[in-house]
């Protein structure tokens, strides 16, 4: 967050101006007035205008800090979601490239590895994978969407999943409207390079989607032999 000095004063200068009417008060009293019960009365006003400040300066600390966790458990909730969603990616994509071997960090890098060549001859997109493509990238969306109002996800996340989606959304039409094979391998291996910049990118989404692959094994969602 950039500092701004302007914003900075605005902030302070009430502060200020209400410990400088305390101080004042209270050397008015000490000096100039001799009746007990005014000098009570001015000495209640400057107490609570020395007390101001320090009320206002502890709210702003505790909603700073309530602002700050709920920040964190929105970014930790989003991040969740989004690794799910790339999680069903991954399995859609290996469908359609006809990959079999369990899904670990090391095959998932692996996927990143594959030659267009290679993709282009072993493709297969199926009208169910279309299908789920389409959901995917319509959910993605959203969370970006989401993500970028709410400040939940940082500008090279934002662009990370917003290269991704704009991958998926060129396979979608590559594959409706033209069906050039090797044209649609190249975005499936820009898809992969998105997904691992992802996991790159946060240790905890990284450290998250390894718990997600081992439950996904678990389950059985992604286990056969190549």
């Amino acid at each position: 967050m950039k500092f701004s000095l302007r914003d900075f004063l605005l902030k302070t200068i009430p502060y200020i101006l209400s410990i400088a009417g305390g101080l004042t008060l209270f050397i008015i009293t000490k000096d100039d007035v001799h009746d007990p019960n005014v000098t009570d009365l001015i000495n209640n006003i400057a107490a609570s205008l020395l007390s101001i400040p320090l009320v206002f300066l502890l709210y702003d600390y505790t909603n700073y800090r309530v602002s700050k966790q709920l920040k964190k458990t929105l970014t930790d909730s989003v991040g969740d979601k989004i690794n799910v969603i790339l999680l069903r990616v991954v399995i859609v994509i290996r469908g359609i490239i006809g990959m079999r071997k369990k899904l670990t960090f090391m095959t998932l890098n692996n996927m990143s590895d594959i030659s267009i060549s290679r993709i282009s001859s072993r493709l297969k997109i199926t009208p169910l994978a279309l299908s789920e493509l389409h959901g995917l990238h319509d959910q993605l969306y959203d969370f970006i969407y989401h993500g970028a109002n709410t400040n939940v996800l940082s500008v090279d996340q934002i662009q990370s999943l917003s290269g991704l989606l704009h991958e998926i959304s060129q396979l979608i039409n590559e594959h409706e409207f033209r069906r050039n094979r090797r044209i649609a391998a190249k975005y499936i291996k820009n898809i992969m390079g998105h997904i691992a910049d992802w996991m790159d990118s946060d240790a905890f989404a990284s450290l998250h989607f390894d718990e997600l692959l081992g439950t996904a094994q678990l389950n059985g969602t992604v286990n056969s032999r190549h």
